[in-house]
C-alpha cells in the first residue's frame, strides 16, 4: 500500500497546500502522483543510458550515493507522454511510504527531451539536471528515515539557515531595497532567521534559537534587540503568510502593499518554478541550494553568488552525505 506523506513535511507546508486547494488544480497531487505510479513508465538505467553513464562518472561521495539510491529503487523515475497527467513543475519529486520503505518519485515529463510521442527506446535527457534531481531525491528519501540526522547537523542548520534568509530577502530587496535602512533589514533577517528555525527546519523555539538569529546583528543594540525579540515572540509566525504580516509591519510601504501572493509570485519568477516549495520545506530547499551550486537551470543560476558566498558552503556537500544511511558503501 502507497501512503502519501504529508503528514511528515508537506501537512505543513502552506506552499504546498495553497497549491493542492487550488479550485484550477486539476487532481491532488499525491492522488496524481499514485496514478502516474500505475500507469507511467518506470525509467531504467537502460532508457537514460546517456544520462546515467554521464552521472557514473561524477567522482564525488554525494553524487555516487544519488546513483545507489536510483540502482536500490529507493528513487524511481517516472515518465509519462500523456501532457494532461503530467505532474506540475512545481513539484520536482514527491516521497511516499510503501510497505516498511520510503521511495521518492521523480517525476520526469518536463526533462525528457525526445518529442511527445516518440518512439525512440531511448530518452534524452540533460545529465546535470537529472544529477540534481537524484541528490534532491536522495536527500528527501533519507529525510524521512531519520529526520534528526539533519537536526542534529550544526553546520547544515546554519548553512540552510543562512542561505534561506538570503533567498527570502532577495525577493524583498528587489521590491523594497531594506538595505538602504539597517535597522530594519537587520530586523527582516532575525525575522526571517527564526522563522526558518522554528518552522522549517525544526529546532525548539529557545534561548539557542534567538540567539543564532541575531547572530547577523551589526546595526542593533541590546534594547533594541530584545524589542525584536519581543515583537516576534508576541506574533509568533507559523506560516509564510504570518511571517509577511510581521515583516510588513516595519515600513509604510510594505504595509501597503507586501503580500504572500507578491512573494511566492516574485520568488518562483526569479527562482523558477521547482523552487516553489523550496520557501517553506526543507527537502525542496536543500534541493534548490544543490541544484544553484552545481549550476543547473532547473533552478536559476543568477543565484549562484549567494550559495557561493556563503560561509562553510564548500563542506555542503560532504554534511548532506551524512544524512543518507550507509553512505559509505560502495
Amino acid at each position: 500500500m502507497i501512503i502519501g506523506y504529508n503528514e511528515s513535511s508537506l501537512a505543513n507546508s502552506e506552499s504546498y497546500i495553497s497549491y493542492r486547494d487550488n479550485p484550477e488544480t486539476p487532481e491532488d497531487p499525491v492522488s496524481r502522483c499514485k496514478k502516474l505510479i500505475e500507469m507511467a513508465q518506470h525509467l531504467t538505467k537502460e532508457n537514460i543510458e546517456e544520462a546515467y553513464v554521464a552521472i557514473k562518472q561524477y567522482s564525488n561521495s554525494l553524487s555516487r550515493a544519488a546513483v545507489r539510491a536510483f540502482e536500490n529503487e529507493s528513487i524511481v523515475l517516472l515518465y509519462n507522454n500523456k501532457p494532461n497527467l503530467s505532474m506540475i513543475q512545481l513539484i520536482p519529486f514527491m516521497t511516499l511510504r510503501k510497505g516498511d520503505r520510503y521511495i521518492t518519485y521523480i517525476f520526469m515529463d518536463q526533462w525528457i527531451q525526445n518529442p511527445r510521442g516518440s518512439q525512440e527506446d531511448t530518452l534524452r535527457v540533460n545529465p546535470g539536471k537529472l544529477h540534481d534531481l537524484l541528490v534532491g531525491a536522495t536527500i528527501a528519501n533519507s529525510l524521512k528515515m531519520d529526520y534528526s540526522n539533519l537536526t542534529n547537523n550544526s553546520t547544515l542548520k546554519t548553512i540552510l539557515m543562512s542561505l534561506y534568509c538570503q533567498f527570502f530577502c532577495r525577493i524583498l530587496n528587489r521590491e523594497y531595497g531594506l538595505g538602504a535602512d539597517k535597522i530594519v533589514y537587520d530586523t527582516v533577517q532575525y525575522y526571517v532567521n527564526r522563522f526558518f528555525l522554528t518552522n522549517i527546519f525544526g529546532t525548539p523555539d529557545d534561548g539557542s534559537t534567538d540567539e543564532l538569529a541575531k547572530k547577523h546583528f551589526k546595526y542593533i543594540d541590546s534594547m533594541k534587540s530584545e524589542e525584536i525579540k519581543n515583537q516576534y515572540n508576541k506574533n509568533k509566525p507559523e506560516t509564510v503568510s504570518d511571517l509577511i504580516t510581521l515583516i510588513k509591519e516595519l515600513t509604510p510601504v510594505m504595509k501597503k502593499n507586501l503580500t504572500r501572493s507578491l512573494v511566492v509570485t516574485n520568488w518562483m519568477n526569479y527562482y523558477k518554478a521547482p523552487a516553489y516549495l523550496a520557501i517553506d520545506n526543507i527537502e525542496y530547499l536543500i534541493f534548490m541550494i544543490s541544484a544553484i551550486k552545481r549550476g543547473s537551470d532547473l533552478v536559476n543560476a543568477r543565484a549562484n553568488d549567494i550559495v557561493n558566498e556563503t560561509k562553510d558552503i564548500k563542506s555542503f556537500d560532504a554534511e548532506l552525505l551524512k544524512l543518507i544511511p550507509n553512505n559509505t558503501k560502495e
